[in-house]
């Protein structure tokens, strides 16, 4: 039961142990099994090193379960979800010690010491587990006080534009979605991140694309506003990912549960006020 294989399987290891030695270690008799006298002989040396062993996994164990908890994510989705939410999860845990690492550089599990990863893409990633935190849809945000009747009155206004990757073609979509693919706008303005150009539209610059989870506290909070109806859905999502290995380390399972929680509480989209 310990090593998690047959009898069978054991067995055969004993007798590839003993023709290597090229001793018997053990005798059958009356339906049982009885060392040898050079199985009794062998028996206290290998005890010794099998429970070396076993206290050095117990410590490798216990030094890992008990260490930081390391989190690679976009720096976005960092500043604009996570952070924001962070001090609610240290007031339930406050024994776990959370390292981000916002990077755009996807993690590498087995070189990087990383624990966690909070990707964004189609949910598949070899080798690791990955569980789904929240889908995303797009749509046009700003500042109050500005007002639209219909997506032609973008027209009239400076459209805030992600040059980045995977962003790059986000406007282009959702007019097409609204009608107006054709539409040329007032004004534009370009930035190399997500964060950049809410920041913009809070600002009063203009209208930016927004995906759900960088806003949904602006829009609760009165800060940004969406004017239209209309969403796009993003054809990816964002997933918490991790070796399957350590899916059970307490501070893994741990931070899992209080983040699938959070996502569930996204809230709803506020409109801006119709002309």
């Amino acid at each position: 039961r310990e090593l998690h294989v047959t009898q069978s399987a054991v067995s055969q290891q004993v007798r590839v142990l003993e023709d290597h030695l090229g001793l018997s270690l053990f005798r059958r008799a009356g339906g049982r099994l009885h060392l040898t006298p050079a199985g009794r002989d062998f028996y206290p040396t290998l005890q010794l090193a099998f429970d070396s062993i076993d206290a050095a996994a117990a410590r490798l164990t216990a030094t890992r379960a008990a260490g930081a908890l390391a989190v690679s994510l976009l720096p976005t989705f960092a500043v604009r979800w996570l952070i924001p939410r962070l001090g609610r999860f240290q007031d339930r845990h406050p024994e776990i010690e959370v390292r981000l690492i916002a990077t755009v550089k996807l993690a590498d599990f087995t070189t990087d010491d990383i624990d966690v990863a909070i990707r964004y893409g189609g949910g598949r990633w070899p080798g690791l587990r990955s569980d789904l935190l929240m889908a995303e849809d797009m749509f046009p945000v700003c500042a109050p006080g500005l007002t639209l009747a219909a997506p032609t009155d973008l027209a009239r206004h400076t459209l805030l534009q992600v040059d980045a990757d995977p962003r790059r073609e986000d406007w282009q979509r959702w007019l097409a979605a609204a009608g107006v693919a054709d539409l040329q706008p007032a004004g534009l303005m370009r930035f190399d991140s997500s964060a950049q150009a809410l920041e913009a539209a809070a600002a009063g610059l203009g209208l930016a694309l927004a995906h759900r989870p960088f806003v949904v506290d602006d829009l609760a909070h009165g800060r940004l506003l969406a004017p239209f109806e209309i969403t796009v859905p993003a054809q990816d999502a964002y997933y918490l990912v991790y070796p399957a290995d350590t899916a059970d380390l307490p501070r893994i399972a741990a931070f899992r549960d209080w983040l699938m929680a959070e996502a569930g509480n996204a809230g709803e989209i506020i409109r801006a006020p119709i002309a």
